[in-house]
């Protein structure tokens, strides 16, 4: 028995209606509810309310309640006309010129934030209480180390842009491990040798941290937008959080490529840097108000290889390295939608067909895809012009264009959680 395992039940839309998680074998089960806009209005744990959504015309949230995270009161909603967030509740908020948050007004406590104009975040102080964090970031802009009153806290080293490689919490340093092409890693290992096994949801939040024997060191419950409902083990201070961000215990962000994601409010801190291309008119609204199904790991389509001309399936993910690595495998890879619309692509030789082929003749890989964000890769690809083995141009036979689809899909989930 998996230590987790989890379930999904989607309505007409393919928007998920309920979640059921298994802990150590112990069930809790998620039920959604949508607005005719398909935002989220109400979620539901083991019968328990968690969240409540209104929304305006312009699809902004109007009124909310968040009675496991926030308390049990409504809490109503003002924006300005470029939708920069006034207030929430008795909270009140400021931006910069630039659009970026400066300052949260708290019941007379004072959060003052200063962001440079690529959107790095450089410090936030908690006015009158010695608290004062500073950031220090690579050259590439991503964030580096994370201070309090000028004394290190933690410390971050990148794979790319969006997925950690190591970090340090102040005590140990851990080194992260992934599997080709996931975006969250599935282990850890600290500098004293000890290892951790890493669990996420359907959107890859951090869910579990266990031991080499599956025992549970630490479980995280999050609201559908990201507040902590609970933390079994907050001095394990593992900065992988909501969706799989870079999350910040201490000013309740989590950091996701460019921008910090408020998990209080829901919105992002700064606005959108590629505008209305983004896809919501709203430039602080994260995931277009539906965050259950924003970010979708586990997904609905896959790859799968056939052999050719009668040639065995056996071994066809696991042997010939060599061949897998320079597409050159005795082999045809395909994707699969499987969201029930039965559908399918791959490249030949007269170019890109869909819906030509039986998933029964295929070996399917592990790895899920969301098939939403897969229909819009294909889409982004366009049309392609099939070569064996690169004579006469460059080569593009049907296992490139399966690697096409892959960089071309993770890089659309990094624009996505940009967002």
């Amino acid at each position: 028995m998996s230590v987790f395992a989890m379930r999904l039940k989607h309505d007409r839309n393919g928007r998920i209606v309920e979640k059921t998680e298994s802990v150590a074998g112990q069930a809790n089960l998620w039920k959604y509810a949508y607005d005719k806009a398909g935002n989220l209005s109400e979620a539901y744990l083991n019968n328990r309310l968690i969240c409540q959504c209104w929304y305006d015309r312009d699809g902004r949230r109007q009124r909310d309640c968040f009675p496991a995270t926030v308390g049990p009161g409504f809490r109503d909603y003002r924006y300005t006309l470029d939708n920069r967030l006034l207030s929430t509740g008795n909270n009140g908020f400021t931006h910069d010129e630039n659009g970026f948050r400066s300052i949260w007004s708290n019941g007379g406590t004072y959060h003052l934030y200063e962001y440079a104009p690529d959107y790095r975040l450089l410090k936030m102080e908690v006015e009158d209480h010695s608290r004062v964090y500073t950031f220090r970031h690579d050259d590439q802009g991503r964030r580096a180390a994370k201070y309090l009153n000028g004394q290190l806290v933690e410390a971050y080293q990148w794979l790319d842009f969006i997925r950690l490689g190591a970090f340090h919490d102040g005590r140990h340093a851990y080194e992260l491990s992934y599997r080709k092409d996931e975006r969250t890693p599935y282990a850890m290992r600290r500098d004293d040798g000890t290892v951790a096994g890493l669990f996420y949801d359907q959107v890859g939040s951090l869910r579990l941290v266990v031991d080499t024997h599956d025992n549970v060191i630490k479980e995280i419950v999050y609201d559908p937008f990201g507040g902590i409902i609970e933390d079994t083990n907050p001095s394990l201070r593992v900065p992988l959080g909501f969706a799989g961000g870079l999350h910040d215990r201490d000013l309740g962000f989590v950091r996701f490529g460019w921008r910090d994601y408020d998990t209080f409010t829901g919105r992002w801190t700064a606005p959108d840097p590629i505008g209305d291309r983004g896809g919501d008119p709203d430039w602080y609204g994260y995931c277009l108000d539906d965050p259950v199904n924003g970010v979708d790991p586990v997904g609905l389509f896959r790859f799968g290889k056939r052999g050719l001309g009668g040639l065995p399936l056996l071994g066809i993910f696991s042997d010939n390295q060599i061949d897998d690595s320079l597409n050159t495998e005795i082999a045809h890879e395909h994707g699969f939608y499987e969201d029930g619309s039965g559908g399918d692509v791959g490249l030949f030789k007269d170019g890109v067909r869909h819906n030509t082929e039986n998933i029964q003749d295929y070996e399917l890989e592990d790895k899920h895809y969301d098939d939403k964000r897969m229909r819009r890769t294909v889409g982004s690809l366009g049309k392609q012009e099939y070569n064996l083995l690169g004579i006469g141009g460059e080569k593009n036979n049907c296992q490139d264009y399966a690697d096409k689809m892959r960089k071309r899909y993770w890089l659309l989930d990094r624009g996505d959680r940009q967002r």
